[in-house]
This record gives structure tokens, sequence and C-alpha cells, in this order.
């Protein structure tokens, strides 16, 4: 498949998968800093890694 496609898919559920246990460690309420963590970085992956990445990639490889 395209690099183009499945790049921001994986990048879409790592994101989403770090956001799920973000909650969870909220939930638990341990460790508020993993918490913050785990939340921050699945949202970076989700909302500006899986959209940017596929239209700067391919400004570089067109």
């Amino acid at each position: 498949m395209n690099i183009f496609v499945m790049l921001p898919v994986i990048a879409s559920m790592i994101g989403l998968y770090f956001i799920t246990i973000g909650l969870w460690e909220l939930r638990q309420g341990v460790d508020r800093k993993k918490y913050v963590t785990y939340m921050f970085t699945g949202l970076v992956l989700l909302l500006f890694i899986a959209t940017l990445l596929p239209s700067f990639l391919m400004m570089f490889f067109n």
C-alpha cells in the first residue's frame, strides 16, 4: 500500500492508544504526570502528525 495512506492511519491508532492509556491513568488517580504525558503524546500524534505529515511528505516526494 501507499505510505501516504498507511502512515497517518498508524499514527492515529497509536495516538488513540496513548489517549486511552492516559484516561486510564486519570481513572486510577495514581500518577498525574503520566496522565499528562500520555495525553500530550496521544494528542500530538493524533492532531499534528496524522494530519500534517502526509501533506508534508507529498510536498517533497511529488
